[in-house]
């Protein structure tokens, strides 16, 4: 489980793996590589089927790392998703996950080019602790790894600092679900003019972490071209706290776009007990504003239970509970093997 915001955001950032294995180490130059297996099964919760699926994916990464001068480092990461023969046509591709380069400072953060989450990502990352379910507060609000990006992450004692800035992407795609599911991003009709977010946070030493980020998306148009664009703000607030092997954490997130607004709330709690991590989950969204019809976007339980066999091999098993009209709960087994 992840124990405080930072847990999640730079190390999930720059880290990649703690499995990676070391292919190259001389003359100031590292290369690594790492990836994993995964087998899941699943009642994906539809009524109009009946059938448990069983499905298979994959993930495979490298880093690299260079020194340049004195503390300063040049670096480098690409990650990509497999998904095995038997998943959905939309998913069968090799899609990309992260692909950058840049640079780190000893004493300055880290600054990278490409594709990777946005600074906003660090706003809401409070929550994330699911290996499959979780999110449910942030659809159409966070909206996952970007490309053609420029991004910042800085460690100031306490302090967290992060920004980014989006170029122009007339295919602009948004990213739905657990960030850590490998689901590909879903295209949209959507072209997007400029980006940018940031995220601002303080770790306490008795356990308490607070966040807030802000992330502003200038479409240039929808649906093709044929409606006009508008700006779309994201806006979050985080708190987590972490004693011994306990961590609680609470998320507010919303957007506005154009006067139709969404408001997400999520709450989690984790405990481990030796190699076994216990958790739960409730995440609640409702349409505002001019998405006021909408009503009640989100209404999910979770509960899940964890097991590490060794640093390499983990199972799980997720139960969601869905309280929309007519919709139906959700569960799912996995293995999981990282290298």
């Amino acid at each position: 489980m992840k124990k405080t915001i930072l847990a999640v955001a730079i190390p999930a950032l720059f880290a990649a793996s703690a499995q990676a294995a070391t292919v190259y180490d001389a003359d100031g130059i590292t290369a690594e590589l790492y990836g994993r297996m995964q087998f899941d099964i699943t009642d994906p919760g539809e009524k109009d089927k009946s059938d448990i699926d069983g499905v298979g994916s994959a993930r495979m990464g490298f880093k690299a790392k260079s020194e340049i001068a004195s503390g300063v480092y040049g670096l480098a990461r690409g990650e990509w998703q497999i998904r095995a023969e038997n998943s959905g046509e939309s998913a069968k591709q090799l899609s990309a996950r992260h692909i950058y380069a840049g640079f780190e400072f000893d004493e300055g953060g880290t600054v990278v080019f490409g594709q990777t989450d946005t600074a906003f990502y660090q706003a809401v990352a409070a929550t994330d602790i699911f290996n499959t379910y979780g999110y449910e507060a942030f659809t159409a609000i966070e909206d996952g790894r970007q490309e053609g990006q420029i991004v910042y992450n800085g460690e100031f004692g306490g302090f967290y600092v992060g920004a980014s800035y989006q170029f122009r992407d007339e295919n602009f795609k948004l990213g739905f679900g657990n960030p850590d599911s490998g689901i590909p991003a879903e295209p949209t009709q959507a072209s997007l003019d400029q980006g940018y977010a940031a995220t601002l946070g303080y770790n306490f030493d008795f356990g308490l972490g607070l966040y807030g980020g802000y992330h502003v998306e200038k479409f240039e148009s929808f649906e093709n071209g044929s409606v006009a664009g508008a700006d779309k703000k994201n806006m979050a607030l985080s708190a987590t706290y972490s004693w011994e092997d306990l961590y609680l954490g609470a998320v507010y997130a919303s957007t506005d776009l154009d006067g139709a607004e969404l408001e997400g709330y999520d709450v989690v709690a984790s405990y481990d007990i030796n190699a076994v991590s216990l958790y739960t989950g409730y995440a609640a969204q409702e349409g505002k504003g001019d998405a006021s019809s909408l009503g009640d976007t989100a209404k999910a339980f979770k509960l899940g239970a964890a097991y590490k066999f060794n640093s390499n091999m983990k199972a799980w098993a997720e139960y969601l509970s869905d309280g929309l009209e007519g919709a139906d709960d959700q569960w799912t087994i996995a293995v999981q093997y990282n290298f």
